[in-house]
């Protein structure tokens, strides 16, 4: 958008009240996208082992919990117990982020499910269509097929990965499309089943 203006005031044409608008709503935009990257940069990890069920659980009650999440379909309890090593705040944003995606994309059906095994780490995946950008491009920064969107979604869930030497995978296994937040090995930890009463 700034470059088109740019492109209109060299060629000597004036910017309408619309225009400006216009701007003036992606300025806004650009200025909520940084404040959420500076905000981000700025955590320090606070580290603690959680179960895949408690990150998720996070990730769900954060302070304006994702659309329709009482239809998520949850796979987290791996047996025997593990926990993960992790800033739970951090990983829960991230996931917060690939929920709120999935949910959005969707056809009928959206899900999370934790995997101990290859791969290993969180997938957050749904029905609908799938991409229509390429992976690198739905990754970067400020970048959203969604309107109003701020575009930093995949971009939150990359850094709070990368944050925890963790990665970030996105791809498309039809009828799925999938988000993986894969984790390393060594973020595993035996996990304490509930004992019944």
């Amino acid at each position: 958008m700034f470059r088109l203006a740019k492109e209109r005031l060299a060629r000597g044409e004036a910017l309408d009240e619309e225009d400006l608008s216009s701007l003036d709503e992606e300025l806004e935009r650009l200025s909520r996208l940084t404040k959420r990257l500076r905000e981000l940069s700025r955590t320090s990890l606070q580290m603690q082992t959680s179960s895949p069920g408690d990150i998720v659980e996070a990730a769900l009650r954060a302070p304006t919990p994702p659309a329709d999440v009482g239809c998520l379909e949850l796979e987290l309890e791996p047996s025997p117990g593990i926990g993960v090593f992790c800033d739970r705040s951090m990983l829960a944003q991230a996931l917060r982020e690939l929920i709120d995606n999935a949910l959005e994309a969707r056809q009928s059906r959206a899900g999370v499910r934790f995997s101990a095994a290859d791969p290993l780490g969180f997938c957050v995946w749904d029905d609908g269509a799938g991409f229509t950008l390429d992976v690198a491009q739905a990754m970067s920064w400020g970048v959203s097929t969604r309107p109003a969107a701020a575009g930093l979604g995949l971009t939150v869930a990359l850094r709070a990965a990368r944050a925890h030497g963790f990665s970030l995978e996105l791809s498309r296994k039809p009828p799925l499309t999938e988000a993986w937040l894969l984790l390393t090995p060594r973020a595993l930890r035996a996990w304490p089943l509930a004992v019944p009463r």
